[in-house]
């Protein structure tokens, strides 16, 4: 079934929930880096309830760790996009913009697994 974008847009929010979760089950599916970022979310959840008796201390690890997640499907939907548009010939800026979105990647993982860690252990 085809539907127009306005229709498409114009959906309740339950639909579009559904196409978020969507989303989300076909990024766990296809990229192994998002499978890894939910296990390291686990992990560091888990230690947060151990170490912590705060759940609000919790609430912000578990938070703060969804971070590489959310920054790891956009750098994959980003991809996708340029590699369904150009195909697979070789390009010095499409190099370098896939090296600044897996840049971003890097520092997201930097910025929340640090900050997580600071949290449980340091507060």
């Amino acid at each position: 079934m085809v539907i127009g974008m306005s229709e498409w847009k114009n959906r309740g929010l339950m639909s579009k929930a559904q196409y978020s979760l969507s989303g989300l089950k076909a990024a766990f599916k296809n990229e192994k880096a998002v499978r890894n970022e939910f296990v390291s979310l686990v992990i560091l959840t888990i230690a947060a309830v151990y170490f912590t008796a705060k759940w609000t201390m919790v609430l912000k690890v578990f938070l703060i760790c969804l971070l590489p997640i959310t920054i790891e499907m956009i750098n994959s939907a980003f991809e996708t996009i340029i590699d369904a548009t150009l195909g697979p010939t070789y390009r010095e800026d499409v190099r370098i913009a896939k090296d600044m979105l897996s840049a971003s990647v890097l520092l997201s993982l930097i910025i929340s697994y640090t900050s997580s860690i600071l949290l449980i252990f340091f507060n």
